[in-house]
This record gives C-alpha cells, sequence and structure tokens, in this order.
C-alpha cells in the first residue's frame, strides 16, 4: 500500500490508521521515501490517538523523524443544533424520504435504471446512531486539514519552500479556509482555532 501512495507522487497524506498500525505505516513509508524528509506529510485522524503515546520512540530515529510534523484531527462538537436536527430527521418517515431523494442516483449499467446508492445505509437502524453523528464533522475536518495543507503549500511556494511546518499549517487553517461542509459553513477564529 506504501508503494502504491508512493507512485502517487503526493506530498500530503491523510490516513485513518490505529496505533498498532500507525508506526508500521511510518516506518515502511521512510523506507520508500515518503515520510521523514521534510517533504511529504502526514495527516492522520484521532484514531491513532496522541502522539505522546510515541514517547518510547529513539529522537534520533527515522521514525521519530516520520512522526514530526504529523497532524491528528479530532472531531468534536457542542452543537445542540445538530442534536436537534438530528432528532427531527429520526422523528418520521417523511424527513428520511427527502433525505433519500436528494441523494445522488447512480446509473445501473446493466439493467438501465438509476438508482441511490445509499439507501440502504439511510434505512439501517445505526443511522443516526451517536457514532454515526460524527462522521459529518470527520469529514469537515478532513477537508479542512487538507485545503489548509494546500494554502500553506501555496503560500509557502513563493518563497521556494516544499514543506510546512504545524504553525504554518494551523495557521492557514484559521485564516484561509472556508468553505461550505457536511456540517454547515466551515470558519475558523484565527484568535482561538475555534470554529
Amino acid at each position: 500500500t506504501v508503494a502504491l501512495l508512493k507512485q502517487t507522487q503526493c506530498q500530503y497524506f491523510f490516513g485513518v490508521l490505529f496505533d498498532h498500525d500507525a508506526d508500521a505505516v511510518l516506518t515502511e513509508a521512510v523506507s520508500q521515501g515518503i515520510a521523514g524528509d521534510g517533504r511529504h506529510n502526514w495527516l492522520f485522524s484521532d484514531s491513532i490517538g496522541s502522539v505522546d503515546l510515541r514517547s518510547n520512540i529513539r529522537r534520533d530515529s527515522a521514525l521519530s523523524r516520520a512522526y514530526q510534523g504529523t497532524l491528528v484531527t479530532k472531531a468534536t462538537s457542542s452543537s445542540d443544533a445538530l442534536e436537534g436536527a438530528l432528532r427531527e430527521l429520526a422523528n418520521g418517515t417523511e424527513n428520511l424520504s427527502y433525505l433519500k431523494s436528494v441523494l445522488p442516483r447512480y446509473l445501473n449499467q446493466s439493467s438501465g435504471v438509476a438508482h441511490v446508492i445509499h439507501t440502504d445505509m439511510v434505512d439501517d437502524s445505526s443511522f443516526l446512531s451517536m457514532n454515526a453523528r460524527w462522521g459529518g464533522f470527520m469529514y469537515d475536518a478532513t477537508i479542512a486539514v487538507g485545503l489548509s495543507a494546500c494554502a500553506a503549500a501555496r503560500n509557502n511556494d513563493a518563497g521556494g519552500i516544499t514543506y510546512l511546518d504545524g504553525a504554518e499549517h494551523f495557521s492557514a487553517m484559521v485564516n484561509d479556509v472556508t468553505f461550505s461542509g457536511a456540517t454547515g459553513s466551515v470558519a475558523f477564529d484565527p484568535s482561538t482555532g475555534s470554529r
């Protein structure tokens, strides 16, 4: 898999890995030349836990270099509006029918009939469970991290720099990133970093 990532020639990678997999993936990424070199940047979901857990890594090791500049995103919310909207959505078949009506339709190549691919997901009893509610926030966090990495890299291109550090990445996120996301308008307060 890491060899396939190398073939893309991308400099930014986002991984959803668990603690026990992250070290192995980054070790291989270092050996493939796509981590720990100051040019390639790895972003992770909070499934890998805290980098503080990596205190047992030797400071001068390739793996230590691979973890420098990584970013871990975490989806959080205190939105009463979201909770209310999800309760309202779950309160009737009319709401779920509307949701199904706006999901993209794809043409079945064998029958020539358009159908909604995600209907099974909406009909699943866990669709509005607590775990499912974080999906939109995780999606928006991932998009924000990616857009801010691009903005920071773009800002650095003017100076001939081909990498970004955490401060530049954060600054780009709070100052340059705004978009309409899955959970509404996404913008960050530059003085606090909060959405």
